[in-house]
C-alpha cells in the first residue's frame, strides 16, 4: 500500500488527480490509500492528530487559507524525506520552492501523461531496490545501503562514511576513486569540496557557502565547488519544469 494526500482548493482538481492516480496505481497493482484536503491547514491538522505518514503529498501552492509553501515548509520540519509534489498554475515558483526539496512540479491545467510519468517515478523511487556500497576495511569486506551513506570525508588517505545513524566507517580509498564508484549507483552524491562527497538525499538546505544536512550538521562548500553545486540546483529545478 502507498499513502497518499492530495491538497488543493479547487474541488475538480483533487478528483482530476485522484482518478489519474488511481488508475496508474491499479495498472501498477498497487492499492493506493488517498486523503482529500482543502487546505493546508487541514492538513497539517490531520498529520498532528492522526500521526498520519504519508508518502507523496500533492501540494497546491497557491492556496487561501495556508498556501502550499508554507504547508511544506511544516512538512519539511516534521519529515525531511517525503516525495512533495507541488501543483501549481505558474512555474515561477520553481526555485522559491527549491528549499523544501520538491520531489516534481505539476503545472496547471493537468495533463494526464505528465501526472502518471510522476506518479511512476515517485512509485519506482519508493519502492526502488536498495542498492549497496562495498569496501575493505583491515581484511573485511563490507556491504553497506548506498541511501544509508549521508557523506564521505577523507582525511589524507583515510576516508571517513558518514552513516544515518550516526556511525562512522573508516577505509583506505580516495575521494576520486569513491566518486567514479558511485556513478555506477542511482544516488545522488554532490561534491561540495576537495575532500567531500555529500548524498543530496540528506541536503537539507544549501546556502552559498555551505550546506545543511537532516541531521543539522554544516558542512563547507569550498570556495571553487560553489558555482558548480549551484548550477546542479538550478539545472535540477529547470529539468523538473522541463518534465511538463
Amino acid at each position: 500500500m502507498i499513502r497518499i494526500a492530495i491538497c488543493d482548493d479547487d474541488k475538480q482538481m483533487t478528483g482530476e488527480l485522484e482518478n489519474i492516480i488511481g488508475q496508474c496505481a491499479e495498472e501498477l497493482t498497487v492499492k493506493p490509500e488517498i486523503d482529500i484536503f482543502f487546505d493546508g491547514k487541514k492538513l497539517i491538522e490531520h498529520i498532528e492528530k492522526q500521526q498520519t505518514e504519508y508518502d507523496i503529498i500533492f501540494l497546491d501552492i497557491e492556496m487561501k487559507q495556508l498556501n502550499g509553501m508554507k504547508t511544506a515548509q511544516w512538512i519539511r520540519e516534521r519529515d525531511r524525506f517525503i516525495l512533495l509534489v507541488f501543483v501549481t498554475s505558474h512555474s515561477c515558483y520553481a526555485l522559491e520552492a527549491y528549499e523544501v526539496h520538491p520531489f516534481q512540479f505539476l503545472v496547471k491545467p493537468l495533463v494526464e501523461r505528465t501526472v502518471r510519468k510522476c506518479f511512476e517515478q515517485a512509485y519506482e523511487l519508493i519502492m526502488a531496490d536498495e542498492q549497496f556500497y562495498e569496501f575493505y576495511s583491515k581484511k573485511e569486506y563490507y556491504r553497506i545501503f548506498v541511501q544509508d551513506i549521508m557523506y564521505f570525508e577523507s582525511q589524507k588517505r583515510i576516508i571517513n562514511i558518514h552513516m544515518k545513524d550516526g556511525t562512522i566507517l573508516k577505509y583506505y580509498d580516495t575521494i576520486n576513486n569513491i566518486e567514479n564508484k558511485l556513478q555506477e549507483t542511482k544516488a545522488e552524491f554532490l561534491r561540495i569540496h576537495q575532500s567531500i562527497l555529500v548524498n543530496s538525499r540528506y541536503v537539507f538546505h544549501k546556502a552559498f557557502d555551505h550546506v545543511e544536512l537532516t541531521d543539522k550538521k554544516i558542512l563547507t562548500v569550498s570556495e571553487d565547488r560553489r558555482k558548480e553545486l549551484n548550477a546542479f540546483y538550478v539545472k535540477a529545478a529547470e529539468k523538473k519544469l522541463k518534465e511538463q
